[in-house]
């Protein structure tokens, strides 16, 4: 990352969006655009900055009774983990990137649905086609002999059903 800038604040990474349809005030590509200015942060610029801090406040020893409160606050406020302004811009195009990838994986998702489901409605077209094509080129005798393969079945039937309900019948307990 270019030393010519501050860290990111978050009021640069996340903008509010007004509800009204203006138009944004600037674009990117607008000679008018002003750079972000210069500013001093309070805060460490990177972790190498926070360990030097941390040093110089270390190397100060010799200070006694109220002169070491300083350093101690300095040492505390720089004890915590600040993330990295470089890591946090680079996670930004990572989950941006990662973003673009999942919409583009949903909508090729939807298409591979949308070809899938006139493939399934274009073979039910064909079957039902072919179906009808079958049925009107019958004779009388094909579907007669499928009439008394049906009527054979149903007797089969009728006659197990029989059996069971005599069995059924035979060793229920009296009353």
């Amino acid at each position: 990352m270019s030393n010519e800038y501050p860290p990111l604040a978050l009021d640069d990474l996340v903008h509010i969006m007004s509800p009204s349809p203006a138009p944004p005030l600037a674009t990117l590509d607008d000679p008018q655009l002003p750079l972000r200015p210069k500013t001093t942060s309070p805060e460490p610029q990177n972790h190498a900055d926070v360990q030097e801090m941390r040093m110089d406040v270390t190397d100060m020893q010799d200070t006694s009774g109220r002169e070491k409160e300083l350093p101690d606050t300095v040492v505390n406020q720089t004890s915590t983990v600040r993330p990295d302004p470089e890591q946090v811009i680079r996670q930004a195009e990572i989950i941006s990137c990662l973003i673009d990838q999942r919409d583009m994986l949903v909508r090729q998702a939807e298409e591979q649905k949308l070809r899938w489901n006139s493939e399934k409605d274009g073979w039910s077209r064909m079957a039902e086609a072919l179906i009808a094509q079958q049925s009107k080129h019958r004779s009388a005798a094909d579907r007669d002999e499928d009439l008394e393969r049906q009527r054979a079945i149903t007797d089969a039937d009728n006659r197990s059903l029989r059996h069971r309900v005599s069995l059924f019948f035979y060793h229920a307990p009296h009353r």
